[in-house]
């Protein structure tokens, strides 16, 4: 009986560490990240409590170069702000190919995505969370790829994930309004 529990345990250990492939060994930024990767695959949840930049550092592993890197991850806006566009950008690394995007609450206007970058502009603003790849499972939903070819074990790439601030014309713009409106109120109230 002890010899079972013996090798039930080494069992256990063994497969405990196991290649925990594509290692997050850095991270940068206030908002809090959950990693979930595994061997051949990256996978987070990223909470938004600002929309601060997040620099998240993966180390390769033997596991994760046998083909294109799965990538997939839960962002949830708790915020409590309007999120109308997101970017994740990456460094090290490149998409090999692109997945889907699923929004809880807004619409997506589009997805801009290249070699080194992919952008969702909301279409509805997401005040949520969404699905950047196949988080859950999903039927119709695809994990974004990522291309390892020439790259080695150890080696390391960066994921960048943003809120684009927005432009200084679309803070004026409001403000301008507002004070023409005190202004036409004004005039009103004098005559």
């Amino acid at each position: 009986m002890k010899f079972a529990k013996l090798l039930a345990f080494a069992g256990a250990l063994t497969l405990s560490c196991a290649a925990n492939a594509a290692l997050l060994s850095a991270s940068t930024g206030s908002n809090p990240v959950s990693n979930y990767s595994t061997a051949g695959s990256v996978s987070f949840d990223l909470d938004l409590q600002n929309f601060s930049s997040k620099s998240l550092t993966f180390t390769l592993e033997e596991d994760d170069l046998l083909g294109p890197l799965s990538f997939d991850a839960l962002v949830r806006n708790l915020a409590g702000a309007a999120l109308n566009r997101f970017t994740f950008s990456l460094q090290g690394i490149r998409f090999a190919a692109p997945g889907t995007v699923t929004p809880a609450f807004g619409s997506i206007e589009r997805v801009d995505s290249g070699e080194f970058a992919a952008g969702i502009s909301f279409a509805a603003p997401e005040y949520a969370e969404f699905q950047f790849g196949d988080v859950f499972g999903d039927a119709g939903a695809a994990d974004w790829l990522l291309d390892t070819a020439g790259l080695r074990a150890g080696d390391t790439f960066t994921i960048t994930a943003t809120v684009p601030e927005p432009s200084s014309a679309a803070l004026v713009l409001p403000m301008l309004c507002m004070a023409g409106l005190m202004a036409a109120a004004r005039r009103r109230k004098k005559d």
